[in-house]
């Protein structure tokens, strides 16, 4: 990888973050729910279900809940509570991925690309808020990660060259389209690997 790199783009949820999915699994074990059904549901029609429409603040809290009930309900689950399903939602910082964000911020442009819900708050993110010279919300944009067209919004935005970007996120669905377009792109599979990898890239 040429290290031409300026800005390093960083996904929220499940990077600088704890993953939901332990919280997931824990709301499908309260409910009596197969294994990995809430994973199921969100893949189902990925891009234009309720949890994509969601994110993008096309449809309000009270229409989420409708639809992915509807949702719900091709997988045999009647009647979930999406409210509670939210709650999930609500995870801790890695805190160790959080120092490794301000130590990086110190050289080179920090961004936040994050697929978000405008009706949630986290206390969590206000409080790294300020690590970041740019936040890009998914909420906010009416567009978000993996369609292309936020990708091209985020370059016009900052005026920067896809190849001066790394972007760091935890699902490979959302780092394709990036790296078709010429972005650096890291997949975070731990914190550990994810650490050693930006220190020797970016030489901090």
């Amino acid at each position: 990888m040429n290290n031409n790199i300026k800005i390093v783009m960083w996904d929220y949820g499940g990077v600088l973050t704890e993953s939901p999915i332990k919280n997931f699994t824990k709301f499908e074990n309260k409910f009596n729910y197969t294994s990995n059904t809430i994973i199921k549901i969100n893949s189902h029609n990925k891009l234009d279900n309720a949890w994509a429409k969601f994110e993008k603040n096309i449809i309000s809290l009270k229409e989420f809940s409708i639809l992915f009930k509807k949702e719900a309900k091709v997988f045999g689950i009647d009647n979930i509570d999406a409210y509670e399903l939210l709650k999930c939602l609500d995870v801790k910082l890695n805190i160790k991925m959080i120092e490794l964000l301000q130590k990086v911020s110190k050289n080179y442009i920090s961004i936040c690309l994050t697929n978000n819900f405008k009706y949630i708050s986290s206390n969590s993110f206000k409080n790294i808020k300020k690590y970041f010279d740019h936040i890009f919300e998914s909420s906010e944009l009416a567009m978000r990660k993996p369609e292309k067209k936020i990708y091209n919004y985020v370059l016009k935005n900052l005026n920067a060259n896809a190849e001066e970007i790394l972007f760091i996120d935890d699902l490979g669905i959302n780092l394709k389209p990036a790296r078709l377009l010429g972005f650096h792109t890291y997949k975070f599979v731990d914190t550990k690997t994810t650490i050693d990898f930006v220190k020797n890239l970016l030489k901090i």
